[in-house]
């Protein structure tokens, strides 16, 4: 599981870091609206825990911003600002809960938790599309403009987290904790040999760009061929 801390008191910072670690989360943390804003909609989180005032903008603006641009990852705002208006506004522009300053850190944890465990999974019959490309969750298949490609388990697995976070960039632990498991040890060449196949299975019925390697950060979807 994978957290983004929003948050520019750096002491809080380093001390909300600290905390989702010793609870078992990788962390990620910036300190300004921009940074939030990019790494929320170019890479994969479970949950963001972002400050409502920020010294480029407002947490507001962040959220809308997340939202409006195909975020869907849970988002609790931790504030001072801890008014009935301030919590209305937040969870209009679409965060999902709200906390403010002090705050009790069992507290944070555990509604952390729950927004992580209500994030929403996919159902066993859905399909979901990327432009022109289909993965269907029943039959465990993937569909390319009419033609339909047969994927093994682990295949499907590596596709469905893809299609999943479409529009955001994977990085290469984040494929292999959502794939082979968060204990696992797998060697790196295991991920390269299946996203091999898949490009090669996906450019055999013409999606020749289908899984895009992010120099220096990941891999992502490319929705259109």
């Amino acid at each position: 599981m994978r957290l983004l801390v929003v948050e520019d008191e750096l002491e809080l910072q380093r001390e909300l870091v600290a905390l989702f670690v010793q609870g078992g989360y990788q962390v990620d943390a910036v300190a300004a609206a921009f940074d939030a804003t990019d790494r929320g909609l170019t890479m994969a989180y479970d949950c963001i825990i972002l400050d409502y005032m920020l010294p480029d903008g407002s947490g507001i603006d962040v959220v809308s911003d997340l939202r409006e641009g195909g975020c869907k990852t849970p988002i609790l705002m931790l504030t001072v600002k801890n008014e009935t208006k301030d919590r209305v506004q937040g969870l209009n522009a679409g965060a999902d809960d709200y906390l403010g300053k002090p705050f009790a850190p069992e507290e944070l944890m555990a509604r952390v938790s729950a927004l992580v465990r209500r994030a929403p999974e996919l159902s066993d019959s859905e399909t979901i599309e990327c432009g022109p490309a289909k993965l269907h969750t029943r039959t465990r298949s993937m569909e390319f403009r009419g033609k339909v490609l047969e994927l093994t388990s682990k295949e499907f697995a590596l596709m469905e987290c893809l299609f999943r976070h479409r529009g955001q960039v994977l990085t290469r632990d984040q494929l292999i904790a959502r794939v082979w498991g968060p204990d696992a040890e797998v060697a790196d060449s295991a991920l390269d040999t299946y996203i091999y196949f898949l490009r090669k299975k996906c450019a055999n019925i013409g999606w020749k760009r289908a899984v895009q390697t992010i120099r220096g950060r990941g891999y992502t979807l490319s929705p259109e061929e």
